[in-house]
Order: C-alpha cells, then structure tokens, then sequence
C-alpha cells in the first residue's frame, strides 16, 4: 500500500509544523487556519508563495484556492494595481507622526461606495471593529446590552456567550444571541430587555440567504426600540456588491463593519456609517490606524471595484461552482449541503447519506478524505466554510475545481456505501496538478 505522502510531498509541511508546535500554539495564529480545520497529515500547512487565485506550498505542490485567506483575497493574490501602491507607498514610508492624505482619500471613497457611510474609522481587524461600533452604539445609547446574531470574533464580549476560559461570567449578561431569520427571537430579546438595548449587530448573510422582509424587519424592529443597527459585512462585504449586502438588500444600517477585501490581504478594517454614531466612540484610538502600507493597499484594491465589475464576475463563477457541485452533490447523495448565495456559498455537512444518518466518526472521516484527495487534485478548501472566489478565479478554474470534486464525491460514496472509509490509506491515483 503507498503512503499517502510519497504522492503529494509534504515533508517541509511536516518538519514545519513540529517547529511550530514547539513555539506556537495551536500551531498558527487564525483558528480556521489550525491543522484540524482540514485533514492533518495530508494536507499541505504552510504556502510559500500566491498569484492570481493559485497558491504553491512549502513543497513545491500547486493549488486552486477556494477560499483565498479566509477571504482577504478578494481581487486575488498578488494583484498587480495592489502591489504596485504597496511598493510606491513603501518608498514613502510607512507610517509618521501625522495622518497621511491616504487615510482622508479611502474614507472619501468609502463614502461614495456604502450606502450608510457618512464617515469612517480605520482599525485593523474585524473583532476590533466590531467592538469599536459597539463601543460607539454603547456611548451613543447610554445603554449596555448587545443582541447578536452569528459569530463576531474573538474578543470577550462576542465570545461571553461560548463558556470559554479566562472570559468574565459577567460579560455573558450584556450579551444576547438571537437566530437568523427569526424575528419572534429578535423580538423576544428586545422583550425580555427593555429600553437596555444599546446594538443589534448581525451578518447580512449568514450561513443561509435572508428571507424576504428578515433584513427589513431587523432594522424595523431596532429601531423602534432606540436601538442602534450594525452590519457585520466583514466577508460579505465588497463580495456581493460594491456597496456591499446593505447595497445588494437595499437595507441601510447605522453601522457597517468591513474588512476582508477592503485592502485585499493588507491589514484593515473599517467603520463606516452615521456621523454622530461614529463620533460618539471618539475615545476609541490606536497607533497603526493610518499605517500608509494599508491604506494605500486599500486605495488601489477600491478603485478597481469602482472601475471593474469585481462583484458581478464573483457572482458569475461563484455561481457555476454552485450549479455545478450541487449536481454532483445530487448524483452521489454524498452528507454534504450547499446554501446562501454564489458569491460566499456555505458548504457544510449534513450528517445524512442517502436517507440514513452518517456515524459521527465517519463523517468526520468524510472530511479528511473529501481535503486530502482534493489536494491531491490541486484544490485546497476547509472544513465546513464558504467558497470564497476571487475576480482571479477563471473559468478554468472553476471547471478544474469542480471536476475535483465530482471525482472525490463519487469515491466518497461508494467508501460511504461499502463500509471502507476508514480504510483511507488506499488513495486512487490522480494525475499531477499542472498549472491551468
């Protein structure tokens, strides 16, 4: 029987990651970018270098991207416009004692893009963003309680609701969660806290499309309760339209967090909306808030969305990968499932193979097999995560990666149907990955 390994090398991967487990842990600083999100052990770890929406890992090995950084990506990697104004700026300077005309020049088109952008804060991450316009829906308000919907990142007050260690027991009581779709949820928060609501903060798009009238009633019903609405278009900003889900929906916000794709990899994040709302959280400050480096990443990678249909061609390869994987999706029966929109299809699994329940430890096997054997075809994606295309994706592409999985699927049911999934280390042999 051959190693898995001696087909796709992954020898630099492997060393790398026992250096890592000695000085880093979890092994990297992104949890959906931790080994265990994928297929451990045969998988490439660590890329070494980007173009377009191709990556090449440690070892020499190519790969389709389908989900582009977690989504960073958005024009692809190593785009020239963007990594011309990177280097121009780099020439310049990085970062000074005082603001650059970069940083009033991205807010300027901020507010020509986004429909609720009266104004604009810079910081670097999404967690910190959303937590800067809570901030400022807080000071806006004067009141405490947050209703949210979806994950909002790492920091205490998103994370209260999780029971993780080292979170204060108290945070967990400014904290509501209500569910997507559900106004009666909405509704009942506001119900069981009243005149306390300071935000109601939610993805436009979650794992599902909003239904008819949700994103409507949302606004609708913070409003009423003098509460303040935030748009967390972290991802789905800039991906589903140039004025992002509050542009594609017609649904205005009081406050829009962005981030992945505004400065295509570079790191910023943003806070755009109502002027009064914004300058309620003048307190809010931080050191690398004009860092040029970024902001000029941000300049370039907003003016080719301003000038090309970035989001309609997302839209229209998105949509073939769709079309075409829930064909072979259909014809197999294989326990996965795809929804929300083309533009960040959520692939996830379904725990069902033909009318009977998968077992717990073999649907986790579906995902390794489903990873390693797609790697082994060129195309790298994740454990239960949207498809991220990039304007760099082709049509080549995406016929390259759904073919992939039309032949993993199939593999995939008939180990499904026999029982032998657990045997995984008999791998069919695949042609090598050759650049498109």
């Amino acid at each position: 029987m051959i190693d898995f390994k001696d087909r796709l090398p992954l020898s630099k991967t492997t060393e790398l990651e026992d250096r890592a487990q000695r000085v880093i842990p979890c092994v990297t600083q992104t949890a959906s970018k931790r080994p265990q999100s994928f297929a451990p052990g045969r998988y490439p770890t660590y890329i070494a270098r980007g173009e377009g929406s191709h990556v090449w890992d440690v070892d020499g090995n190519e790969y389709i991207d389908c989900f582009m950084a977690c989504g960073p990506a958005l024009l692809g990697y190593c785009y020239p416009a963007v990594d011309r104004a990177i280097a121009e700026q780099l020439g310049r300077g990085i970062i000074f004692s005082r603001p650059t005309a970069l940083e009033v020049e991205v807010a300027e088109l901020l507010t020509e893009m986004i429909p609720c952008a009266e104004a604009v804060r810079f910081l670097k991450g999404g967690a910190e963003a959303n937590s800067a316009a809570l901030r400022m829906a807080r000071a806006h308000t004067g009141r405490e309680i947050v209703l949210i919907c979806g994950y909002r990142g790492w920091h205490d007050q998103w994370a209260a609701l999780r029971d993780l260690p080292g979170i204060p027991r108290v945070m967990s009581s400014l904290t509501v969660a209500f569910e997507y779709n559900d106004l009666d949820s909405l509704q009942a928060a506001f119900d069981a806290h009243p005149d306390q609501v300071a935000a109601v903060i939610i993805d436009p798009i979650s794992r599902y499309a909003p239904e008819p009238g949700f994103l409507e009633g949302v606004k609708e019903l913070t409003h009423r309760h003098g509460a303040v609405l935030v748009f967390d278009e972290i991802v789905i900003g800039f991906r589903v339209a140039r004025g992002g889900a509050q542009a594609y929906y017609n649904v205005t916000p009081d406050l829009a967090v962005f981030a992945k794709g505004i400065a295509n990899g570079m790191p910023l994040s943003a806070v755009a909306g109502q002027r009064d709302i914004l300058q309620a959280g003048d307190s809010i400050s931080l050191t690398y808030g004009d860092e040029a480096l970024s902001l000029a990443a941000a300049k370039a990678a907003l003016t080719v969305q301003i000038e090309h249909d970035v989001a309609g061609h997302i839209w229209r390869v998105g949509q073939e990968l769709m079309d075409a994987l829930q064909v072979s999706i259909d014809d197999t029966g294989v326990p996965f499932e795809l929804s929300a929109i083309a533009p960040m299809a959520a692939f996830v699994d379904t725990g069902m193979f033909r009318g009977g329940a998968v077992r717990a430890e073999d649907q986790q096997r579906t995902w390794t097999y489903l990873l390693s054997e797609l790697a082994r075809r060129g195309v790298i994606h994740r454990r239960n995560s949207s498809f991220l295309l990039s304007y760099s994706h082709t049509d080549e592409d995406v016929a390259h990666v759904a073919g992939a999985f039309a032949d993993v699927f199939a593999d995939l049911a008939e180990r499904l149907a026999d029982g032998s999934l657990a045997e995984q280390e008999a791998l069919t042999e695949v042609p090598s990955f050759k650049r498109l």
